[in-house]
């Protein structure tokens, strides 16, 4: 009986192994092409980041001397003797008016306050009085074409008192609206600035005043 030998060829499995080969080199590009793209977007996205911080920086400006910068100036002046010439319709033998100013270091106004408090024998008496000052206030605000809400004007009564409040700031002081608040005027129209001014003009009226420091750090 014949039998049959068979045997491989020389070059037998070597295109498959060449397929695995060339599979593998192209897998592999495949992968160190998703490694560089997301290299590169890593990279962008820190740039961008870097950018973005670098923008939101801003520019900061130091002006005058430092001290100023971080300090408040307030002045308060008191009177229990001056009658508040706006509400004059009413009056009491117990009365204090106060104002409060707070200035940026000593030359720049910021804000100041009337606090005019008047106390009365009954809280009826002081109910009639709030009617009465309220009117002629708001008639006085008519007169200069101001709105009734000017100077954020505020009347509180607890029982017996009767506490009326004005509050202004510089932009809104001028030659019309400062005799609201005991300020003088001349031919120049407004032209107080300084603490010290304010202070000379309310203590010319006879204002008890006094100032403080107050620190901003």
């Amino acid at each position: 009986m014949e039998e049959k030998l068979y045997f491989k060829p020389a070059d037998y499995g070597k295109g498959r192994k060449k397929k695995q080969v060339k599979h593998k080199s192209k897998s592999k590009e495949k992968n160190n092409h998703k490694i560089l793209k997301l290299a590169g977007i890593i990279i962008f996205l820190a740039i961008v980041a870097i950018i973005i911080i670098w923008l939101l920086r801003g520019t900061t400006t130091t002006t005058g001397q430092y001290p100023e910068n971080v300090k408040n100036k307030s002045l308060t002046c008191v009177s229990s003797q001056i009658q508040y010439e706006k509400t004059s319709w009413i009056n009491s033998d117990e009365k204090e008016l106060k104002i409060n100013t707070i200035f940026n270091g000593t030359d720049s106004l910021k804000s100041l306050s009337l606090i005019y408090t008047l106390t009365y024998e009954s809280e009826a008496d002081a109910y009639l009085a709030e009617a009465k000052s309220h009117a002629q206030l708001n008639e006085g605000f008519a007169t200069m074409g101001y709105d009734v809400r000017k100077f954020s004007n505020k009347f509180s009564r607890y029982g017996n008192k009767l506490i009326i409040t004005l509050t202004t700031n510089k932009t809104e002081l001028d030659e019309y609206s400062a005799s609201y608040f005991l300020l003088p005027t001349s031919e120049e129209g407004f032209v107080l600035k300084s603490l010290s001014d304010y202070q000379n003009a309310f203590e010319a009226q006879g204002m008890t005043c006094s100032s403080t420091t107050e620190n901003m750090n």
